[in-house]
């Protein structure tokens, strides 16, 4: 079998990133801007594909998804482009695994390998733009509906920054009606003032939902729109989940004047005292 690069260099850059072990069992010859490989097996041919496959991806996909940003979905800005990109990435990465539409693509990998399969096995010689040109409309299909997702979850993020940052704005333009607030992750939530009496009907301490819709916000009630009713310079959050969504929310919001301490400490401190 015989690949065609356009370049001696493509050819010997192809050459370098393959496994030593394969260049061996297989038999690869670099000879100018061509490469011969003699596979024997089933496994051989599925291992070059791999290696084709990875090459393709290292070399080509992040200029490809740059240009699919641009010219399909017209994002000029430098720093939006690079953001999507960045979503697309985390995607492949598997740290996003939770966005809608995700069971319904097929790994970008696969597609890539589908594509190959016909003619690594069928032709003796031929050209690695072919594969670029003519192999790989699947898998270019499938980076566009991973550059859709992506879109999708960077305007998501763009919404919940503009809200976040309406409610940091918020709290700054209202005199705290609190010195320090004390929650209780349980469920329900539970909010204690600095004398340590329980705050019961957050809502109706200020006239709070008529002033959200003032600021442009249209939320239901939740624990951070009950803090920021009160607008505390502190805040301390006994929880067991620091990490979780509304955790994420609260720091983001009230930034330095949030602390979180984890449940079981304060249970076994009080118990310290009790004794």
């Amino acid at each position: 079998m015989e690949i065609v690069f356009d370049t001696q260099q493509e050819a010997a850059d192809f050459y370098r990133r393959l496994p030593s072990s394969f260049r061996q069992v297989t038999g690869v010859l670099l000879i100018n801007s061509r490469l011969a490989v003699f596979p024997e097996k089933t496994v051989d041919y599925k291992e070059f594909a791999q290696l084709i496959t990875r090459y393709i991806i290292e070399e080509h996909e992040k200029d490809w998804i740059m240009t699919i940003i641009k010219r399909y979905y017209y994002f000029t800005e430098p720093e939006e482009q690079v953001a999507i990109l960045n979503i697309v990435s985390a995607i492949f990465a598997g740290e996003k695994n939770d966005l809608p539409q995700m069971d319904a693509l097929q790994d970008r990998r696969e597609t890539i390998m589908e594509s190959l399969e016909g003619i690594l096995k069928e032709h003796n010689s031929f050209s690695f733009e072919s594969i670029i040109r003519f192999r790989l409309t699947a898998y270019k299909k499938a980076l566009r509906q991973y550059v859709e997702i992506a879109i999708d979850e960077y305007k998501l993020e763009q919404e919940y920054q503009v809200f976040i940052d309406k409610l940091r704005r918020i709290i700054r333009a209202y005199k705290p009606l609190c010195e320090k607030i004390e929650v209780y992750d349980e469920h329900p939530f539970r909010l204690f003032d600095d004398h340590h009496r329980l705050i019961r009907n957050v809502q109706s301490v200020r006239s709070f939902y008529p002033l959200l819709k003032q600021w442009g916000i249209e939320a239901e009630p939740s624990i951070v729109l009950s803090l920021i009713a009160l607008a505390p310079k502190q805040v301390i959050v006994y929880t067991d989940r620091p990490e979780h969504g509304m955790m994420k929310t609260l720091h983001r919001v009230f930034e330095d004047r949030v602390c979180f301490v984890h449940s079981t400490l304060h249970l076994s401190s009080e118990n310290r005292v009790s004794q």
